[in-house]
């Protein structure tokens, strides 16, 4: 199988990536719809049942905590959805057969710094959810620092990898 051009891995990868895109934008919609609604529910509860409070967990009416758990599901999806993103563009330039170009040393590089931003997100939320009793689980994986790591070493060898190019273009 091709690694470049039409019906190679790359355009095989990108559709892959294009249904996870559209997933995570419907994820995110519904996350930051009930991110709007959560403050609400038991005002509109009580507006249509007579109720004063509501019951989700079971134990007497929404909390603080719940909104912090939908609050983390939101920067997860947000930040998913960038990274989706950025790995498309990555590839849109692997299918035409231009990989190392800066653009893509500044793509890698900000995919680094997102899944940096996320992992640190996990740590303050993971904090908030001590503090709040919220169900969040802030696991420290070593691998996703080793990744995070390889993620901007790989920026800076495309940066060079454009750098050499661009000198062997303007060499005839």
């Amino acid at each position: 199988m091709r690694a470049i051009g039409k019906g190679s891995l790359a355009s095989i990868l990108a559709v892959g990536l294009h249904v996870t895109r559209i997933i995570l934008w419907i994820a995110l919609g519904g996350v930051a719809i009930a991110m709007a609604v959560i403050p609400f529910v038991p005002f509109l509860v009580g507006a249509f049942t007579g109720s004063d409070h509501v019951d989700i967990n079971g134990d007497g009416g929404i909390e603080l905590s719940d909104f912090f758990e939908v609050a983390y599901a939101f920067v997860t999806f947000a930040v998913m959805l960038f990274v989706v993103n950025r790995l498309l563009e990555i590839l849109k330039t692997l299918r035409f057969g231009s990989p190392f170009v800066k653009e893509n040393a500044d793509r890698f590089r900000s995919l680094g710094y997102a899944l940096l931003i996320g992992e640190g997100a996990k740590f303050v939320f993971g904090f908030l959810s001590l503090v709040f009793d919220a169900d969040i689980d802030i696991n420290f994986s070593v691998i996703t620092w080793l990744a995070i790591i390889a993620v901007l070493v790989l920026a800076e060898v495309f940066r060079e990898g454009a750098r050499m190019k661009e000198e062997q273009d303007l060499t005839v």
